[in-house]
């Protein structure tokens, strides 16, 4: 039984309303799909990114891995990783390995008919999930409206709003909205912001403490994401959680993320990753540096991962 050529296909999906956080906007998504056969069975991964994704994935990603035994992941792995050289690992070829190495979990479970969470290991019954939105183009109603609909109506005890608009340059509006979501998600629900490294060091502090004595417990990206010393800085000066990684693309830069006591959250978002070795957050390629990079962060205590 042999991997058969991967199909790819890429689909811009238009936003309801125009979308923006603290230093991007957009009014469209994209989703890269790949679907890997093998026997009787499919597996589906996918990534966002450019459609150039979907060109990287078809020109040098999915010969390398087509007659590959679909059992044996890490060695398609590694063949992807050998592939893109010199393509650079940040960026397109991150997310085209995520979407791949995705695809051949879900096949691998699914030729082996078990759920893909037995066939990773499972530590917990339960996940504890956030509800994430709430972009600074929505006005007061649409955020109040999207809030009370996942803590009142889904029952979501934790929520996540974009703070930090237009570059840090909007502070009353961002001290306003975070008042806005605590009064309506009340004390039986958690309040994270999100930041996208919009402001400046000295700025996040003085924004944090503000947004702390509102009532919000984790305050992410707060400062740029590559500014491992500031983000440091943020953290110790107050008594949120500071969250990072989403923006990280290989291992080597999570194990500098530890080292630099940057923050008390490292998040690894699987549908980003690449492939190198160290610890790791969204572009590490796939659920296989994933669970490179949950392993790697587990054994420091004091790090959680989402």
């Amino acid at each position: 039984m042999r991997i058969h050529p991967p199909a790819v296909s890429a689909y811009t999906v238009l936003t309801d309303v125009p979308e923006a956080d603290g230093t991007l906007a957009w009014d469209s998504t994209t989703v890269v799909i790949c679907e890997v056969t093998a026997g009787d069975a499919t597996g589906t991964g996918w990534t966002y990114g450019p459609a150039a994704v979907a060109d990287l994935l078809n020109e040098q990603l999915a010969p390398v891995v087509t007659g590959l035994d679909p059992m044996n992941i890490p060695a398609a792995h590694d063949a992807m990783c050998r592939a893109i050289r010199n393509t650079g690992r940040p960026g397109v070829a991150s997310c085209g390995i995520s979407a791949l190495d995705i695809a051949l979990w879900d096949l691998k479970a699914r030729l082996l008919e078990l759920p893909l969470v037995q066939l990773l290991g499972a530590a917990r019954t339960e996940v504890r999930v956030y509800g994430s939105g709430g972009f600074t183009t929505y006005h007061d109603k649409h955020l109040a409206a999207e809030l009370n609909g996942w803590v009142h109506g889904q029952g979501i005890p934790r929520v996540k709003i974009k703070v930090g608009e237009s570059w840090g340059h909007s502070v009353p509006r961002d001290l306003s909205r975070v008042r806005t979501a605590c009064e309506v998600i009340g004390p039986q629900a958690e309040l994270y912001v999100d930041a996208n490294g919009a402001y400046t060091r000295k700025q996040a502090v003085r924004v944090g403490h503000a947004f702390a004595e509102q009532g919000m417990g984790w305050f992410e990206d707060p400062v740029s994401s590559d500014d491992l010393t500031g983000l440091r800085v943020v953290r110790d000066a107050l008594v949120c959680d500071v969250a990072a990684g989403e923006y990280g693309y290989d291992l080597p830069y999570f194990a500098r993320m530890v080292a630099a006591g940057a923050v008390d959250c490292l998040q690894v978002d699987a549908t980003l990753p690449h492939c190198l070795k160290g610890v790791g957050g969204t572009p590490s390629g796939g659920l296989t540096e994933f669970l490179r990079a949950t392993l790697r962060t587990g054994e420091v205590e004091q790090y959680r991962v989402a």
